[in-house]
């Protein structure tokens, strides 16, 4: 029986409490009221529209483990991945435009509250999912003949 290397698990838990100690750090700089709005309002304002963008970043997420298991992907191949982080990102920037076009709500308004929900400044929330939009085009680019 081999002894698995804690080296990763140390990472990963050294990773955690940065990113846990950065978002405390970053939610003391936050604005108090956007147009008017406080912070607990815009959340209450715009609750259904975060609930559902959370939601589906974590179906996309899901969706690039699920990839490995049912659509017969290597191990080492980093597509699946890619879609899922891109995914991860698209669809809950879909629901934070769609879901106040629809209610005839602000769709800035509601990217802001996303972002207070999150307990993070703007750019730190949206700057990944730039970086997931990337890795989706990647991704798909890969599926293309030739383009492996």
């Amino acid at each position: 029986m081999d002894i698995p290397a804690w080296g990763p698990t140390v990472g990963g838990v050294t990773g955690g409490v940065i990113a846990t100690w950065l978002v405390v750090y970053w939610a003391r700089g936050l604005q108090t009221h956007y147009r008017g709005w406080s912070r607990a309002a815009l959340r209450r304002r715009h609750r259904t529209t975060i609930w559902t963008a959370n939601i589906l970043l974590f179906v996309g997420l899901l969706t690039g483990v699920a990839l490995y298991s049912l659509g017969g992907f290597a191990n080492n191949d980093h597509r699946p991945a890619l879609i899922g982080f891109g995914l991860a990102s698209l669809l809950p920037l879909l629901a934070l435009v769609i879901i106040p076009f629809l209610t005839g709500r602000s769709v800035r308004e509601a990217l802001f509250a996303f972002a207070v929900g999150q307990g993070a400044p703007v750019w730190a929330t949206y700057l990944p999912f730039a970086g997931g939009l990337v890795c989706l085009v990647v991704a798909v680019v890969g599926f293309l003949p030739g383009g492996r």
